[in-house]
């Protein structure tokens, strides 16, 4: 169970992080805009290292 709900967040962490960078190409730097969306890509970085870890952690388990 947990390591289907560490690839599930590994998957949404890419899609978010992948998501937040594509619109950083089209922002403006310096509004507010951008700084939400690279809040965003720093919460999917974070995300993807946590989903990372549950998922070496359940395989080095088993």
């Amino acid at each position: 169970m947990v390591g289907l709900m560490a690839r599930f967040g590994l998957g949404f962490g890419v899609f978010l992080g992948l998501s937040a960078v594509l619109l950083l190409l089209y922002l403006p730097s310096g509004s507010a805009e951008s700084a939400v969306t690279v809040f965003t890509a720093g919460i999917a970085v974070f995300l993807v290292l946590i989903s990372l870890v549950a998922l070496y952690t359940e395989r080095k388990r088993q």
